[in-house]
């Protein structure tokens, strides 16, 4: 017993010492990630397994992130495709929202999230990205490109604001329905050449075939006044305005006095809208229109923020 419990001993110590040798040693590795790309957070690092055709993010060893100059170091023994990775749904939800008018037929549109502020002016054929200052964007920012370029844009330098359709599985989302909500993008965007369009915080506790939103008329290109905007309850057959304002402890549902009860938002803008801002809302082209419905179905800032 003893002969054979020393002979089981010395094969466990050889068969490591063999394994030992045969070990890849850790390599020392760095590099600097893309000049365009915007981290919020710490990259994580991944290598591509290409026996199991997916990325894993095991096999790293004493990473280090310098974020001045962008560079990553580590230790690792696979050699192979490398990438990083954030989190994509690191900055919602949406902390708040607004898109006003900016002159004749621009609008800009304004979100904040957890760590970046943007703002885009919208023309009919065209959007340009004004803010942020981060250097990173230098090569998208001021500069007029079609509404689906600049977002492919800003989704490769990191600015995670696009919701992908299971993003409600891993974000505190506002549920509403599918209907309601995109009645409310359209109306939004038809009425946007003359009407401010922002956050209300009753909108996450009004249900989920309900939406409040909070709108002021706005003909100039400055930002309306707070004191202006009112609360707007939209379901999917009529839209009424809210005696409750955003500055009330609680909410409830009354309608304002010498209101009417309307089908959707539009004809409830209009009902208490300047002549000249049914002039501008009547002349507004479609494809400004289609344009602003873009943003706001990329964004889905009634349901993710």
């Amino acid at each position: 017993l003893k002969e054979a419990k020393e002979g089981e001993e010395g094969g466990e110590g050889a068969l490591s010492q063999i394994t030992k040798e045969l070990t890849w040693p850790l390599l020392n590795m760095s590099f600097t990630v893309a000049p365009n790309a915007i981290f919020t957070e710490e990259p994580m690092l991944a290598r591509w397994e290409d026996s199991q055709q997916c990325w894993r993010t095991d096999g790293f060893e004493e990473v280090k992130f310098e974020e001045e100059t962008g560079t990553i170091s580590f230790k690792t023994q696979f050699i192979g495709p490398i990438c990083t990775f954030q989190d994509s749904y690191n900055n919602m939800p949406f902390q708040s929202w607004e898109i006003r008018p900016h002159g004749p037929g621009c609008v800009i549109f304004t979100l904040i999230a957890a760590s970046v502020e943007l703002e885009i002016s919208i023309k009919e054929n065209a959007c340009c990205l004004n803010s942020p200052e981060d250097f990173e964007l230098d090569g998208i920012r001021n500069k007029w490109l079609p509404s689906h370029i600049l977002i492919q844009k800003l989704i490769a330098a990191g600015i995670n604001v696009f919701p992908s359709e299971d993003a409600d599985k891993y974000v505190s989302i506002s549920n509403k329905e599918d209907e309601i909500e995109t009645l409310v993008y359209e109306q939004m965007a038809l009425a946007s050449s003359a009407y401010a369009f922002s956050w209300s915080r009753w909108n996450a506790d009004c249900g989920e075939k309900r939406m409040i939103v909070r709108a002021a008329e706005n003909l100039s290109t400055q930002p309306v006044d707070e004191d202006m905007r009112k609360n707007y309850s939209c379901e999917p057959q009529k839209c009424y305005t809210l005696k409750c304002t955003d500055d009330d402890d609680d909410l409830f549902d009354e309608k304002l006095e010498e209101t009417q009860f309307h089908p959707d938002l539009f004809h409830c803008l209009k009902e208490g809208a300047s002549s000249d801002a049914i002039a501008a809302m009547s002349s507004t082209p479609y494809g400004f229109v289609d344009n602003i419905s873009t943003w706001l179905f990329a964004t889905k800032v009634l349901t993710f923020s």
